[in-house]
């Protein structure tokens, strides 16, 4: 399975753009969008440049994003709205929870964050991907590449209850991606730099995970057998 992973279109018609062009050049099986897809205003207008994109859309609401994305990611003719009930695509589970409220050097997916993740818990297993906008506190997390702003409960769950991969977005300087323990954490936030990343997931859960520039595809790094 090769996922196309990205994060943090804001609305702009540009990023839509690049993400058809990364889409002919890469092949990928899935497109999947971890929030912040429109910019408050209008979502309904973003979400029509999506409709033509040939491969399946798995996608979460972010911060930028209403509360009636959810609905128009749930009705629409190739977006699914991932959420803690589990959406298989080929050798991946997906499950996602939608949301995202910045705080000052802080991010919470939701005022009742805690009992979100729970709801997670029967399903996190080495095949689950967990699909978030904020990324957990300490990884991937930088604002100004200076302070941390991850969520706290988020790594605590990871940890407790580890994935085989996290997507998330939110903060854009920092896209790229770390290990939490055995969980890999792909910021896949778009920038001036990013947008995106493609992964390529086997079956025996070997990930290869590329960064994906604006202009070319750069090879950052490989990861496998996690």
């Amino acid at each position: 399975m090769r996922i196309y992973a990205t994060a943090d279109i804001h609305g702009k018609n540009k990023n839509i753009e690049i993400i058809y062009r990364v889409i002919r050049r890469e092949s990928p099986d899935v497109l999947v969008i971890a929030g912040d897809i429109t910019q408050y205003l209008f979502p309904g207008k973003t979400l029509e440049g999506l409709e033509d994109i040939p491969i399946p859309i798995l996608a979460i609401r972010g911060n930028s994003d209403r509360k009636s994305v959810e609905t128009l990611l749930a009705s629409g003719k190739n977006t699914t709205l991932l959420t803690h009930d589990p959406t298989p695509f080929s050798e991946g589970r997906f499950l996602g929870l939608n949301g995202t409220l910045p705080l000052p050097f802080l991010s919470k997916i939701s005022c009742r964050e805690t009992h979100h993740l729970r709801l997670l818990v029967p399903f996190m297993n080495r095949k689950t991907i967990l699909v978030v906008h904020p990324p957990p506190r300490g990884i991937c997390d930088k604002v100004g590449n200076r302070f941390s702003a991850g969520s706290f409960h988020l790594r605590r769950f990871i940890e407790n209850h580890p994935p085989l991969m996290v997507l998330c977005g939110h903060i854009h300087e920092q896209a790229g991606y770390q290990f939490l323990k055995n969980t890999v954490i792909v910021n896949c936030a778009m920038n001036h730099k990013f947008c995106g990343a493609i992964i390529d997931y086997e079956k025996d859960m070997d990930l290869k995970i590329k960064m994906i520039l604006n202009n070319k595809t750069s090879l950052i790094k490989e990861s496998k057998n996690v």
